[in-house]
């Protein structure tokens, strides 16, 4: 009888479906899952093709749609499909929910009672108490912080973010994801604490170093994957975009993410309750200064960050330089390239070198030259030193 039943199923199912729409049901879902889905389905259907209907559904497996509508309510009575999603197509395995017989025998007659008890229809959604809104249904009801998910966003990267709970944890608090996360639906709401949850990071990391190797005390914890020459720092609030701290620090947003490299071009990777990166050790900084031993006021303040050199106007007016111990120059060499004319530019009279910690009297104490182009290099390097290249004749006179 079973399987003239199964028979005459399949031979439904050939009336009304394409042959491409003839596939196994799933005891497991392929695809992501609706919020609100029947909790007692046995066998789910995926819409895998953008052709595919309510009515594909309903007339491949024999179902009515007000049956189809309660098992996944999250469709509503328009009945719309997800791409990719997963639909539950049968609970039970077919048969009625529960079925419980009592039987009472006494010494004149027995008395059977047969009582049925039909699925409950779930909540697609629901809000959270006193909390906002959308969540997914089953949400824990003691939630106290909320995070409002994004498109890219995983468990994992979520819990990493904050810091304060586990995947695990989020999982407990979000049932709705499940335990493989393939639930978490973006621009809904999900619980980030409960009463206990520590409300700053907790830090694995051991203790920082009174006397770390750039000289610089890092605050704890920090962004992974941090610079290592960082001197500034600032804490990242629960909320927080990259552009919004860069701004607040007054950096470029360029700089940010080069400086705290793990968030990521889209600043996914950002996590609350951490310090980020919004300054670094200079290459080199120094002040040009009037008179050739460095003493008397500046003619101007410079920073270079790492990787990059720089071009410095002297106007004819800096006879010395006066050069911070402080930088990450490899082995603190420093290279200066003369200029004849502003912006570094025209003849280039070649190369001289300094040291940081040094005051460096400069060629000519500034009168045969307009600009200087400052950069960290060693001697044995340069293009002199390697007879690749020919400085310009030195002038006679002053080229101020």
């Amino acid at each position: 009888m079973r399987t003239l039943a199964i028979f005459f199923i399949g031979a439904a199912v050939a009336a009304h479906v394409s042959p491409s729409h003839l596939r196994p049901r799933d005891p497991k879902p392929k695809g992501p899952v609706d919020p609100g889905i029947s909790p007692y389905c046995t066998y789910y259907d995926e819409a895998y093709d953008k052709s595919y209907t309510c009515d594909d559904l309903l007339s491949a497996w024999v179902i009515s749609k007000q049956d189809f509508e309660s098992w996944n309510p999250a469709v509503g009575s328009d009945c719309k499909l997800v791409l990719g999603h997963s639909y539950c197509v049968e609970v039970n395995h077919g048969n009625p929910l529960s079925t419980t017989t009592t039987t009472t025998k006494t010494t004149t007659k027995t008395t059977t009672t047969t009582t049925t008890t039909s699925v409950p229809k779930p909540k697609p959604t629901s809000s959270a108490p006193s909390g906002p809104s959308p969540t997914q249904d089953g949400l824990v009801h003691d939630c106290k912080a909320y995070y409002l998910v994004k498109a890219g966003d995983t468990c994992d990267k979520i819990s990493q973010m904050y810091g304060t709970f586990s995947t695990a944890q989020f999982i407990e608090w979000n049932p709705a994801v499940g335990s493989s996360c393939t639930g978490l639906w973006a621009d809904y709401y999900y619980c980030v604490g409960v009463p206990g949850t520590p409300t700053s990071r907790t830090s694995t990391a051991g203790p920082t170093s009174t006397k770390p190797a750039n000289g610089v005390t890092t605050p704890q914890p920090t962004q992974p994957n941090m610079v290592q020459d960082c001197d500034q720092f600032v804490y990242v609030n629960p909320g927080d975009q990259c552009g919004t701290v860069a701004s607040r620090a007054g950096v470029s947003l360029s700089d940010f993410l080069q400086w705290n490299p793990s968030t990521g071009k889209d600043c996914s990777g950002l996590w609350a309750n951490t310090y980020a990166c919004v300054g670094v050790i200079p290459a080199i900084a120094l002040s040009a200064r009037y008179h050739a031993d460095c003493t008397g006021a500046s003619h101007s303040t410079e920073h270079f960050n790492p990787g990059s050199g720089h071009c410095v106007n002297t106007a004819c007016q800096v006879a010395s330089l006066d050069i911070a111990a402080k930088g990450t120059c490899p082995d603190g060499n420093v290279r200066i390239s003369y200029w004849e004319q502003p912006d570094c530019t025209g003849s280039w009279f070649g190369y001289g070198y300094a040291s940081r910690g040094q005051c460096r009297t400069l060629w000519s104490e500034g009168w045969k030259f307009k600009s200087l182009y400052i950069t960290c290099a060693s001697k044995e390097s340069d293009c002199v030193s390697q007879n690749s290249c020919t400085i310009s004749p030195i002038p006679n006179n002053n080229v101020c």
